[in-house]
């Protein structure tokens, strides 16, 4: 089962601005070499972070649940995980390294009711937690958040 990852209208906004603006004031200090540089630097190492962790889509398998980003896979294997749910992350979670809204939402964050997860989501209505045997909390979101719930459901038990 694969699933896209549809952006909130947060993120999109945040994304778009931040590649304008950077773009726009890279080009404006073309004169000023040191500054451009910085900035230059700034806004590939934004890109290329974005494009390796930002989420396009989730699909998963009997094997594992696989998290697709423009430039990378992760996989999660399904032996190993314990159980899964819908879920909701709220405004309160502190991101402790990652993106609150460039090219969607991934990153390790912590929230007070179930400690520290990793997530990779687009819009925080079409989440759902997924439990590692180890400890480890996964946050992640598509499209259709309970077929996928479901799925996963079927193959850990």
């Amino acid at each position: 089962m694969k699933s896209k990852v549809r952006l909130s209208r947060f993120s999109i906004f945040v994304t778009t601005f931040l590649n304008c603006a950077l773009y726009i004031i890279c080009f404006f200090t073309l004169r000023e070499k040191p500054i451009f540089f910085i900035l230059l630097s700034i806004a590939l190492l934004l890109l290329i972070s974005g494009l390796l962790y930002g989420p396009i889509s989730i699909k998963a398998d009997s094997e594992c649940i696989t998290i697709s980003s423009i430039m990378r896979k992760q996989r999660l294997m399904m032996r190993n995980v314990e159980s899964v749910e819908l879920f909701q992350p709220t405004m309160g979670a502190i991101r402790i390294f990652g993106s609150g809204g460039y090219m969607g939402y991934w990153g390790i964050f912590r929230e007070s009711d179930i400690g520290r997860y990793v997530a990779y989501y687009g819009k925080a209505s079409d989440c759902f937690l997924v439990r590692m045997k180890n400890g480890d909390k996964y946050v992640l979101g598509c499209e259709n958040p309970r077929p996928m719930v479901n799925y996963i459901s079927s193959q850990i038990k």
